[in-house]
């Protein structure tokens, strides 16, 4: 059997010393590495946020630039309603001249064909 002197221990232990220190080498980088990919990912986190502002900025313009036009059409339609009167009006004053009209010209034709049939009644 072999005997393990200090010298083989002292080796040993400085050989797992280079590996544990590679290892924690290795690790190093690895966390470097993930530094990066964290600082990519808040890069991205604020792109989106920027774009998420702009989205809403967008859909607030649009959304008052819709309620703008519910409040000209109503006010158009209020507008068409009361266009829609004057013409029933124009319309009645209208039917009342043409019917005086014709009636105006019924008697006088009347009174022309027939002149005595209004002095016998």
């Amino acid at each position: 059997m072999s005997t393990v002197t200090d010298n083989d221990l002292k080796e040993l232990k400085d050989l797992l010393n280079s590996k544990f220190d590679k290892i924690d080498d290795k690790f190093e980088q690895i966390n470097s590495k993930f530094d990066k990919i964290d600082d990519k990912f808040e890069q991205i986190n604020s792109k989106f946020e920027q774009i998420n502002e702009k989205i809403d900025n967008r859909y607030q313009l649009l959304d008052s630039k819709l309620n703008d036009m519910k409040v000209e059409i109503a006010t158009i339609k209020g507008d068409v309603n009361g266009l829609g009167k004057r013409l029933d009006n124009l319309d009645f004053i209208a039917r009342s001249v043409i019917g005086g009209t014709i009636l105006a010209l019924l008697l006088g034709l009347t009174k022309f064909l027939y002149p005595d049939l209004l002095k016998s009644l």
